[in-house]
């Protein structure tokens, strides 16, 4: 697989590495996700029964609540929170609370053939402060 560098704008700063795990649909922080072990349990996933910790988790949205944030969070309380967040739009205010307490970079609206061309697995470095996305 050769390298690609996307841009990206980079909304909670911060630097990540790790495998891409790649959603289709929108994922909750309240609900879909068992805390203690960084599993999707949410049956609107497409990511049902995966693993989220360590992981560059790409999304296309996260569907909101209030609460969101507690639960992103104690994920990292818990060590089983995501490395990072790549998202086609911004995320609801309550995940980007939770990312910065939790220091994982969030990133957004990535450029290019970002979106066919990264694959799941593929390891990648963000960077949540220049917005730039490394798959080597």
């Amino acid at each position: 697989m050769a390298e690609a560098i996307w841009q990206a704008r980079g909304v909670v700063k911060g630097q990540a590495e790790g495998e891409a795990l790649i959603s289709q649909t929108a994922l909750s922080f309240l609900g879909d996700l068992d805390i203690r072990s960084g599993q999707v349990v949410g049956r609107s996933s497409d990511l049902l029964g995966a693993c989220v910790a360590g992981r560059v988790l790409v999304l296309p949205a996260s569907r909101g609540s209030a609460g969101a944030w507690r639960f992103l969070y104690q994920l990292k309380v818990h060590g089983t929170h995501p490395a990072a967040l790549i998202l086609r739009e911004m995320p609801d205010p309550s995940v980007m609370q939770g990312a910065m307490l939790a220091a994982v970079p969030v990133l957004v609206a990535p450029d290019g053939d970002f979106w066919s061309e990264l694959r799941d697995g593929d390891v990648v470095k963000v960077d949540g402060e220049s917005g730039q996305i490394i798959r080597s």
